[in-house]
């Protein structure tokens, strides 16, 4: 692969790497909650029984991936009515916003 396509690809990686999340899937903090207690993942395991590493997409972009409890949702609300806050499997795990219903 030459340098001019290795580049192009490069650049086109960093556009789409570099979206927000859509405003059906982001959340913001909830009045009066913070996340001064939560720490970024070291790796792919955090270090606290019963943590695990989530990447949060905030309206102004993806959040590292970071050690929280399954309770992360009582700290956050969607920024699109009528939805919640759900976790979904993966590595790391991704905290979206669905239909609630």
């Amino acid at each position: 692969m030459t340098w001019r396509i290795r580049g192009l690809l490069g650049a086109a990686l960093a556009v789409v790497l570099s979206c927000g999340p859509g405003k059906d899937d982001s959340v913001r903090l909830r009045e009066g909650q913070n996340l001064d207690d939560i720490d970024e993942c070291p790796g792919l395991l955090c270090g606290r029984e019963l943590e695990f590493c989530a990447e949060l997409l905030f309206e102004y972009g993806r959040s590292p991936p970071l050690c929280v409890t399954d309770d992360i949702c009582e700290r956050l609300e969607c920024v699109s009515q009528g939805k919640r806050c759900v976790l979904f499997d993966g590595i790391p795990i991704q905290l979206r916003c669905i239909d609630d219903e």
